[in-house]
């Protein structure tokens, strides 16, 4: 039992851990990363810049600050 419970806290901790990826987005309980480049490319038709970042942060995903 005290297995189990271990194992359960252990998968409960992955679930909430930051994702990260290799261009350094950032982001925490949030859409797979392909998935929001796509959703963005096509809601804003560009893959850089002020209106693609305000765009992946309201699907989680930061960049962090150069």
């Amino acid at each position: 039992m005290k297995r189990m419970l271990a194992g359960f806290a252990l998968l409960l901790a992955a679930a909430c851990a930051t994702n990260r990826n290799s261009a350094g987005w950032t982001g925490q309980n949030t859409m797979p990363f392909d998935h929001a480049v796509a959703s963005c490319q096509v809601e804003t038709q560009v893959v850089k810049g002020p209106a693609f970042e305000v765009c992946m942060a309201s699907k989680g995903w930061t960049r962090p600050q150069r």
